[in-house]
């Protein structure tokens, strides 16, 4: 625990957080002042009920890429200080320590999304929607699945591959999770080769655009797709066994 409130007492001081809650008070001021708005076929649209969905996709979003930039660098960061070397010390094994340092990014993440799903909050508030404040606050589990797959992820990859390439693999999985819709369009359209690879690489990435479907369901009171929540919970295991498994030379 103690390493675990380390890492958030450092991503903290790295100011983050307050990243973070620029980003979302710029969120809700935009599209509560109408200065933001949304257009789907052609048609302009206002009201927050029918808006909220498409709100919660961009703010889940926005976490998991907050998420990404939180967890790239910490185990490197900490083999690169040392820190890694006073734990051995204590007789704290490899695999407890990145699995600590993994729970201090998912714990600092879910901070950034708790900030973000306030902004939402605040702007159904001035919209006239309080009634749907607690679906929304509802909704903040499917971003606490969303932002732990990104960490938990992001953390087994920086265990053995450099953070440049590292941030980049998890970029492409934060891209085309979120848009995975649009992949399974493309996937529909093309043949041969093309259609293929991307087969391939929708059947390996986390459905990231399903579970802020599901939260999306969950406000406006529509029926939720629990074989989703399975699937994410199943690649949340696999990158902690990950995490479990994977070992640094340095140590």
């Amino acid at each position: 625990m103690e390493i675990t409130l380390n890492v958030v007492r450092e991503k903290i001081r790295k100011k983050m957080l307050y990243i973070t809650t620029i980003l979302g008070i710029l969120v809700m001021a935009i599209f509560s002042s109408g200065m933001g708005s949304i257009t789907i076929g052609g048609k302009n649209i206002k009201d927050y009920y029918v808006m909220v969905p498409i709100l919660i996709n961009i703010v889940n979003f926005l976490a998991g890429a907050i998420a990404l930039a939180l967890s790239v660098t910490t185990v490197p960061d900490e083999y690169e200080r040392r820190t890694s070397h006073l734990i051995w010390s204590r007789g704290i094994s490899q695999s407890r320590y990145h699995m600590s340092l993994a729970a201090g990014n998912v714990l600092v993440s879910w901070i950034s999304g708790f900030i973000l799903y306030a902004a939402l909050g605040v702007f159904a508030i001035m919209n006239g929607y309080t009634s749907i404040l607690g679906t929304i606050a509802a909704a903040t589990i499917f971003m606490m699945i969303y932002t732990t797959i990104i960490c938990m992820l992001t953390t087994a990859l920086s265990i053995k591959v450099p953070v440049v390439f590292t941030g980049v693999i998890m970029i492409i999985i934060l891209i085309c999770g979120a848009f995975r819709s649009i992949l399974n369009l493309l996937a529909a359209a093309l043949t041969g080769i093309g259609g293929m690879i991307i087969k391939r690489v929708i059947a390996i990435i986390p459905n990231l655009a399903g579970i802020s479907t599901q939260a999306g369901n969950l406000v406006q009171g529509k029926p939720i797709n629990v074989h989703e929540i399975i699937l994410a919970l199943i690649v949340i295991w696999v990158a902690g066994l990950g995490i479990l498994l994977f070992r640094r030379e340095e140590a």
